[in-house]
């Protein structure tokens, strides 16, 4: 029995004055179930009267041509994370595009669920360079870089934003460094800064990291308690609230300049310290470093927090620690900086694993629920909100993943674009009709290059 479901509209954007594919959120699940049946000569979508199918040879001869692809024979890393960002969108506009019926529908009209399907620069700009946007939030890794290898064009994004008046932060789950860090890597990286051409300069309050998030949480929590970080100095104080932390210098130093005392950490390449832990030595171990201090004062025995982030070096001496902490402080909160299950590194995006796992490693040994600062918690939106004076209905939120970017954005209030250079892949959106935990964004386009004009 045929059913009289749009599945594919092309959207003329009065509003913006771009042209864009809309494809409404509820038909996903039915793109899949119906691609076997669909015709073998396809249609082009260029004639609005006619049967919904994207000409196969028009969507290659149109990347051919777009001026956002490369044309030279060396390829590097990020060449390939540009390539394969287009072909990813290439395969998604295809698997959507196959339908029954084409309408025209102007932007107003079109159902708040739509998803629209951007595929040329000049599209992409007009609308993040629209006037409505004041803010333009970006995850890092995976929008911006992976890893140590830039996004094709995203310093020139990132500079024609500005420049534009739009302000750009940049937030990330990574709290292995601080926002004086982050801002380096993204020079470095990007090379957004450096020459005598007068670039724009990068500020740190722009940098909102998961170890800023969740010393500012920990702030908040504490204030007006005897002893309470403030300070700002850098320094550990006797009074101030006791933190041990899984994770490395960058979160560490970012909340000792907070005013916080800080035990854990990285382990030294110089000690002798081992990776395990046996029974009889965890039953001997006297705990005297990670609970010195604290806001009992006066000498107290106290841990007042565990904070978990990020540790390439995690292992069962730290989670042993960590676990009795909590046992032996029942009142101590235990912080996650995020809960991502993993990131990618390579040419073949391998998984890394991330914070999420060592999260869930100690929640299940101490049975114990974190508190999450990191994407997509409304603390890191609340805490934006109120530094920054953001109106959430003016910003938008560009990220590659849908569990923490595009519901971090969509919590806040925020419009949001998902990109294909990251974590979510053309197969994990064919079919998929997005959840409470992993929502589709309003805009999806191939990289955030395509933003600067």
């Amino acid at each position: 029995m045929r059913h009289n479901i749009i599945f594919f509209v092309i959207t003329h954007l009065s509003f913006f004055g771009i042209h864009g594919f809309v494809i409404p959120q509820s038909q996903h699940v039915a793109y899949r179930t119906r691609r076997d049946s669909i015709s073998s000569n396809p249609i082009s979508v260029n004639n609005a009267s006619s049967s919904s199918s994207l000409n196969k040879a028009q969507t290659q001869t149109k990347t051919q041509t777009q001026p956002h692809l490369l044309h030279g024979t060396t390829t590097t890393i990020t060449d390939t994370i540009e390539q394969e960002s287009i072909a990813q969108y290439d395969e998604l506009i295809e698997h959507l595009a196959y339908d029954e019926l084409v309408e025209h529908t102007a932007y107003d009209d079109r159902p708040q669920d739509d998803v629209l399907y951007l595929d040329t620069p000049e599209e992409v700009s007009t609308y993040v360079n629209n006037e409505r946007f004041s803010h333009v939030l970006f995850d890092c890794d995976g929008v911006l870089y992976r890893g140590t290898d830039p996004i094709p064009g995203a310093a020139r994004a990132i500079r024609s934003l500005m420049e534009g008046g739009k302000r750009c932060l940049f937030v990330t789950n990574n709290a292995g460094i601080d926002r004086r860090g982050l801002r380096e890597k993204l020079r470095s990286v990007l090379a957004i800064e450096g020459g005598d051409g007068g670039e724009l300069l990068l500020e740190e309050e722009q940098m909102v990291c998961a170890s800023y998030s969740a010393g500012r949480y920990l702030q908040g929590v504490f204030a007006g308690r005897k002893g309470a970080a403030g300070g700002g100095d850098g320094e550990d104080h006797p009074c101030s609230p006791n933190i041990h932390v899984v994770g490395t210098n960058g979160l560490c130093d970012e909340l000792r300049s907070m005013g916080f005392t800080v035990s854990g950490g990285p382990s030294l390449s110089s000690s002798n310290e081992k990776a395990s832990m046996s029974r009889e030595e965890l039953a001997a171990y006297s705990f005297v470093e990670e609970e010195e201090g604290g806001l009992g004062g006066g000498g107290g025995v106290v841990v007042d927090a565990v904070v978990v982030g990020l540790d390439t070096e995690f292992n069962y001496r730290k989670l042993c620690i960590a676990n009795v902490l909590l046992q032996r402080h029942p009142n101590a909160l235990l912080v996650a900086t995020n809960e991502d299950a993993y990131d990618l590194v390579g040419v073949d995006a391998r998984h890394l694993p991330g914070n999420g796992a060592l999260v869930k490693a100690i929640e299940h040994a101490s049975q114990r629920k974190a508190v999450n600062v990191g994407k997509p918690s409304k603390i890191l939106a609340d805490l934006l909100m109120e530094e920054h004076g953001i109106d959430p209905q003016r910003a938008l939120m560009v990220g590659d993943r849908l569990d923490t970017d595009v519901r971090f954005g969509l919590d806040g209030g925020m419009k949001t674009a998902l990109v294909l250079t990251g974590c979510t892949t053309a197969a994990q959106l064919k079919g998929f009709p997005g959840t409470e935990e992993q929502p589709l964004p309003h805009v999806i386009f191939p990289h955030m290059g395509m933003m600067g004009m």
